[in-house]
């Protein structure tokens, strides 16, 4: 007499806590999402992420409009990521180029989704889901059991924290040796950013094939840069110390005097090389609120600067380039791009949404203003007045 199922769910419960690493290949494919990559994991939360393929249009579409991708797919492709429970290394060996960024930095192809070796679900599968029978079927030959899941509730709030369910019910396809998940597919719910994502009634599914359980070597998870490396780290810099980190110098007074603009948070976001003296940062700055009416509503400035050029400032700086128009900034030759128009067709007809750009180099130092919601000349005026300051 076969297993019910929720002595098959016990199992894989069971199998999931003694479980202390596992490799595997795992593919990722929600509508016209698909990624490949060869992963490590170990618990609590360390992870190694090496992708082989990566095709994300929504991401894409989003590296048109806004540029504010880090990485496009092509540079995702081959690089180590070693996530160590803290923050993430990223190593480009082609470039030999490592950076650390804080905190988990996979660019997971779902957005808004930690999909990558992601199981720790299975750990409360009788607690969170009513479980159904579906079969048996045969994966890259290996023997397997199909379990229906349907969560007992999409939502639950306590005190301290919160749990959604994404969906309304999903396949989980269990290896009949080792109960570890071979396939997990999923319709996400309507409500859900990833449904307005990839469109209504897309199957997302998880695979894993080629699994090694409990033979990862805890030196996958650590990372040495090359003696030759440029290395790169990635740190918080509060306003009041901008002047005391930066190789570079950023007048914020000239925004907040001549735009009505106000560091948004109290921090940015800076790279900078070991010797501190190489790097670029991220500020965004929006309206002030004393003072100011709805007109403003929805506008934002980025900043990013740097004496570096990071893969981001390098793409920004070809856009304008190649698609750009010439204007000037007093005696600095500046290039500016409507890069809504670049989208324009892919918008919704309803979408009034504007986004500007505006680059430059002056003394070995580079600039790109991205702005949102703002008026060409009022870019083109505020930049004047800064690169005089």
């Amino acid at each position: 007499m076969g297993q019910t199922v929720r002595e098959l769910a016990r199992q894989a419960m069971s199998a999931y806590d003694a479980l202390g690493s596992f490799e595997a290949t795992q593919k990722i494919s929600a509508g016209p999402i698909h990624a490949e990559a060869r992963i490590r994991f170990k618990k609590p939360d360390k992870i190694t992420v090496e992708y082989r393929s990566y095709q994300n249009p929504v991401s894409e579409f989003e590296e048109r409009f806004t540029g504010a991708v880090d990485f496009v797919a092509d540079e995702l492709v081959g690089m180590q990521l070693i996530y160590d429970g803290q923050g993430t290394w990223l190593y480009e060996a082609k470039n030999d180029v490592a950076l650390y960024q804080l905190g988990r930095t996979l660019y997971s192809p779902l957005p808004w989704t930690n999909s990558l070796a992601e199981i720790g679900f299975l750990r409360d599968l009788t607690r969170d889901f009513l479980l159904r029978d579906e079969g048996e079927e045969t994966i890259a030959g290996r023997s397997a059991h199909r379990l229906g899941l349907k969560p007992k509730t999409q939502h639950r709030s306590f005190l301290l924290k919160e749990e959604i369910f994404p969906m309304k019910k999903a396949t989980l396809t269990l290896d009949e040796q080792t109960a570890f998940p071979l396939k997990i597919s999923y319709e996400p719910i309507s409500s859900s950013a990833l449904s307005l994502l990839v469109g209504p009634s897309t199957l997302i599914a998880v695979e894993y094939s080629d699994v090694v359980l409990d033979k990862v070597d805890e030196d996958r998870f650590s990372f040495a840069p090359p003696s030759d490396a440029r290395v790169f780290r990635e740190e918080p810099v509060s306003k009041d110390a901008l002047g005391d980190v930066l190789p570079f110098s950023v007048p914020l007074t000239v925004f907040e005097e001549c735009g009505g603009y106000t560091l948004h948070g109290d921090r940015v976001t800076a790279v900078l090389n070991e010797d501190k003296d190489r790097g670029y940062a991220t500020l965004t700055l929006v309206p002030a609120q004393d003072g100011q009416d709805d007109e403003r509503l929805g506008e934002t400035l980025t900043v990013r600067v740097g004496n570096y050029l990071s893969r981001n400032m390098s793409r920004r700086r070809a856009m304008l380039s190649e698609k750009g128009e010439s204007t000037s900034l007093d005696d600095v030759a500046a290039r500016f791009l409507d890069r809504g128009a670049l989208v324009q067709e892919q918008l919704p007809e309803t979408s009034t949404r504007s986004m500007m750009e505006l680059g430059w180099e002056r003394d070995g130092v580079y600039w790109f203003l991205l702005a949102e919601e703002v008026e060409k000349e009022a870019l083109i005026e505020l930049a004047t007045v800064f690169v005089r300051a």
